[in-house]
């Protein structure tokens, strides 16, 4: 693969030149800020942008449209790194050189993109009703659905407790309370703030000429290239003074365990690659040290598992467990962070790790979206890692390391979801 960075329609746009795919894949991202007071808007709008234009004001229209540039995708989605919101417009369609006759088959392409950041359905300053009824009405039953998920749940409710104050509490998808007052006319001003005041750029992947692109490219028109609104990755350090415990009762048969660590690590940090080792040998992958220790050796959980979300510094353990069990299961979860943190690590375990992580880097350039999601995390964060880079220094972390991750992590809250009948 080839990276060249270029400027295109006002904004840094990215050419990913490689004749892997049969298709040209284009995605264009608005980054803007995340806060309480707009995640339900933005979630909104993204189920809006997909399902009409002015030109196809139905479902029916735009899938029609799709099949007509020969089946090509287009997806909508948005989410938070820190304290800014992303919303990527992901777009792909089949490469004009695999179809005979289809000289004009990019241009077509692009102009229905436009038709679809551009040129919403929207009458009188407002998102049709129809269309907006309909997503309003699918978005509150999404939001009341986190409440039958109860993994989703009670991972809600462990951020949620961990602090209210920060931003991490948030759901990019929304709360009902905020979305129940919104109008179509609410939305269009959401809508219309991250055309004039996010910032943009642009990324393509596929086989092509670069300027025959540049030129194809100037029918979507220019977007803003305004200074990022907030920090995209944390930088706080919160002291814990106390261990929070949390237990809700519902009517379940299994209870969840999730247990919120605060680390030191970030995103940008040095000891980045490090963290994801750690990660992957504490609970990430099936050989983990939790998976052996808490659900092998003592079967305490149907399941468990750890992850690490970066940009605000957390690790989460989740378990699926007997709630007669909480104590020892949460006390084995405290013990092996001690362990690591006094040296004792498992070098065939890192070696496992190693490779695992390694093999996961290097399938993210088999996926236009998924390498595209990588390139736009260093932009975001505003890094320079390649995947080969990456894999070196996964390749170069040591059990030191491991350890001087290890102490950088506290446990901050435990929740518990039980049943009715739970009396521990």
């Amino acid at each position: 693969m080839e990276l060249i960075e270029v400027q295109s329609n006002n904004v840094k746009t990215t050419f990913i030149k490689t004749d892997k795919f049969k298709t040209i894949t284009i995605s264009i991202a608005f980054i803007g800020e995340f806060s309480p007071k707009n995640a339900t808007k933005r979630s909104l709008l993204t189920r809006l942008l997909t399902v009409s234009t002015k030109k196809y004001p139905t479902k029916k229209a735009m899938a029609n449209k799709l099949y007509d540039l020969y089946d090509a995708s287009l997806m909508v989605s948005t989410y938070p790194s820190y304290k800014a919101s992303v919303t990527v417009f992901n777009y792909s369609f089949i490469n004009p050189k695999f179809i005979a006759g289809s000289d004009d088959l990019i241009k077509n392409a692009i102009a229905f993109l436009r038709e679809v950041i551009f040129k919403p359905n929207v009458i009188k300053q407002a998102f049709s009703d129809k269309d907006f009824l309909e997503q309003k009405r699918i978005l509150k039953e999404n939001i009341k659905n986190i409440y039958n998920n109860k993994s989703r749940y009670a991972l809600r409710q462990l951020l949620a407790n961990m602090s209210r104050d920060e931003i991490f509490a948030v759901s990019s998808l929304g709360t009902v309370e905020d979305l129940e007052p919104l109008t179509g006319h609410d939305i269009y001003q959401t809508y219309k703030n991250m055309l004039k005041n996010e910032n943009a750029t642009i990324f393509v992947t596929g086989d092509f000429k670069n300027q025959n692109m540049l030129e194809n490219l100037k029918i979507l028109g220019d977007f803003k290239s305004n200074p990022l609104a907030a920090a995209t990755v944390s930088e706080d350090e919160v002291a814990i003074e106390k261990v929070k415990e949390i237990v809700e009762k519902q009517n379940i048969n299994q209870a969840k365990l999730l247990m919120g660590f605060r680390t030191a690590v970030n995103t940008v940090s040095d000891m980045f690659p490090a963290s994801l080792l750690f990660n992957a040998m504490l609970g990430g992958i099936f050989s983990s040290d939790l998976m052996r220790v808490v659900r092998e050796e003592h079967s305490l959980a149907y399941y468990i598992a750890s992850q690490v979300i970066s940009d605000v510094k957390l690790l989460i353990v989740s378990a699926g467990i007997d709630q007669n069990e909480y104590q020892m299961a949460s006390d084995l979860v405290i013990k092996q962070l001690e362990l690591y943190k006094q040296g004792e690590i498992n070098a065939d375990l890192l070696a496992i790790a190693q490779e695992h992580i390694i093999n996961e880097l290097v399938e993210i350039e088999d996926n236009p979206f998924k390498y595209t999601a990588f390139l736009l995390r260093n932009y975001l964060h505003n890094i320079n890692m390649s995947i080969t880079s990456t894999v070196e220094k996964i390749k170069k972390v040591t059990v030191d390391d491991i350890v001087a991750v290890a102490k950088g992590i506290n446990l901050d809250t435990i929740f518990l979801l039980a049943g009715d009948d739970y009396h521990g």
